[in-house]
């Protein structure tokens, strides 16, 4: 029995990956619109270039043209390179192969014992995004999804490759080429894993694998995935990221930490009780936010940044996402950064100069008090002498550095 052209276009589709339409067509000499009417069979594939194809995509023509080939048998690590040529040719490739057959392994191994390898989490079968707008939507509302389900509210994710293993899938860090961020495989043999850049920063790290779960979660169709600087536009990778954003940083947590910095509210807002002694009445008041009293500081992100176990511009990006600034706040905030990782190096990494007595508190400590004395002192409650004092008194023994820190971080 011969293949339908839907069934040969459908197979065009899922061999083709993440591989763009515009890049396959470059490939073969033809419009990108002869590429999507190939896959959704409305024109004829030629031997050429069906055969150009399937060298491209890394499959046997017999893949193709047979109906009873097994459309799972696509090998994920080989996918992955087909999808970035540049990973193939660096030694990143040699660590990738070691990784997944440790997956490998020690998925062999527990059949060995009888145990059946960890089943993966739920998978959610959703139509492709066609907009940036529906993506962010589907990604946000896959995280919340998923937070209920493990039962872990607003709290912040402390140990996320800890969890994200917990449900079924692999989860490691590799030293990748500096144009990726992160990769995700499934494979019959070892079931799905996710894999973040080891040479990112830490806390962009935990993004990138929290991005690579919604890829787990929400495109399992796909043998592999490869996030980098080419397809950031692909609206799988916005959904991707818009989950990685919710997951890390729910929204309700987000104006929590906000709420417990008085930030969040509106300027004035009316507010209402009923009354105890009648149905029909009750009582209601106008309450006045105190002047620059909510305005969202470079601080406030920061210290934002830490709580969830993110970076500074996550973080600020977030801000925007659930509405507790605008664009153009987003904007300064964003040209602080420099400013916010110095400020959150100091207090999370802090050490006493040599012969200096310890003041006696942790970062912990100083995450909660310094915040709070440098909005004081932008908002004029304190002076910059008090200022001083207190930032010497949790342990940062230069003046200069304490208001050249609070200048900076109130630029916001």
């Amino acid at each position: 029995m011969a293949i339908s052209a839907e069934q040969l276009g459908q197979r065009l589709r899922t061999a083709r990956g993440q591989i763009s339409q515009d890049a396959a067509a470059s490939e073969i000499g033809v419009s990108r619109s002869a590429i999507s009417l190939m896959e959704s069979g409305q024109r004829q594939v030629t031997t050429i270039e069906l055969s150009r194809l399937a060298t491209l995509y890394g499959r046997r023509i017999e893949w193709f043209v047979n109906p009873n080939a097994d459309l799972e048998s696509a090998d994920p690590v080989q996918a992955l390179f087909r999808q970035d040529p540049k990973l193939a040719a660096s030694t990143a490739q040699a660590q990738v192969g070691r990784c997944v057959q440790l997956f490998r392994d020690a998925a062999s191994l527990l059949r060995l014992l009888g145990r059946e390898p960890a089943s993966a989490s739920m998978r959610h079968d959703l139509p492709a995004p066609r907009s940036t707008g529906m993506a962010i939507d589907q990604g946000q509302s896959i995280a919340a999804q998923e937070r209920r389900r493990l039962g872990i509210g607003i709290t912040p994710i402390r140990d996320l490759a800890g969890l994200i293993s917990d449900q079924g899938v692999w989860a490691a860090t590799l030293a990748l080429p500096g144009h990726l961020s992160g990769v995700f495989l499934n494979g019959k043999d070892f079931g799905v894993a996710v894999i973040a850049n080891a040479t990112q920063d830490p806390r962009r790290g935990r993004f990138s694998l929290a991005h690579e779960y919604g890829h787990a979660l929400m495109d399992r169709d796909q043998p592999a995935s490869v996030t980098q600087t080419s397809n950031r536009k692909d609206t799988r990778e916005q959904r991707a990221n818009a989950f990685a954003a919710a997951f890390l940083m729910p929204a309700d947590g987000v104006r929590e930490v906000l709420y417990s910095m008085g930030k969040g509210h509106a300027s004035r807002r009316e507010e209402a009780a009923p009354d105890a002694l009648s149905d029909e009445d009750g009582i209601r008041g106008e309450l006045r936010a105190p002047p620059r009293s909510q305005t969202v500081t470079v601080a406030d992100a920061a210290l934002l940044a830490e709580h969830f176990g993110v970076s500074y511009p996550a973080a600020v990006w977030r801000l925007l996402g659930v509405g507790a600034i605008g664009v153009g706040e987003k904007d300064i905030l964003l040209a602080q950064t420099i400013a916010a990782n110095r400020y959150i190096w100091a207090v999370r990494d802090f050490m006493p100069d040599e012969g200096q007595a310890n003041p006696g508190c942790d970062a912990d400590v100083r995450w909660r008090i310094f915040p709070l004395a440098i909005e004081a002192w932008r908002r004029e409650l304190i002076t910059s002498g008090r200022l001083v004092e207190i930032g010497r008194s949790l342990g940062f023994s230069d003046a200069d550095d304490i208001l050249g820190m609070a200048e900076a971080l109130s630029g916001g």
